[in-house]
């Protein structure tokens, strides 16, 4: 795995991993934030090494999914990418009940 594609779906961890349940939090940062392998992870969570890979698996497509469908990060990125003068104008405009866009 890239080390961008690591570091977005740590990004989208941080997003939305209160939508992923317990067990799929656990495993994501053992994966990810600890680097276990599968094995140590079915090892320590009494697992097989397939189930760890498919919790992996399946906890990076909902994270995937929930961008997709929310689009947090890629909103994020945008607000990250506008000078203060356009803040200031989206601001003026909400304060005044104006148009968004």
């Amino acid at each position: 795995m890239s080390f961008e594609k690591a570091l977005r779906l740590n990004r989208l961890f941080d997003l939305y991993s209160s939508l992923l349940t317990p067990r799929q939090k656990e495993v994501f940062q053992y994966y990810y934030h600890e680097d276990f392998s599968y094995q140590e992870i079915a090892d320590l969570l009494s697992i097989s090494r397939a189930a760890a890979h498919d919790n992996v698996s399946k906890t990076t497509k909902a994270l995937e999914d929930y961008e997709e469908n929310l689009r947090l990060d890629q909103l994020i990125a945008e607000l990250d990418g506008l000078n203060e003068s356009k803040v200031n104008a989206i601001l003026n405009n909400y304060k005044s009940g104006g148009n968004y866009e």
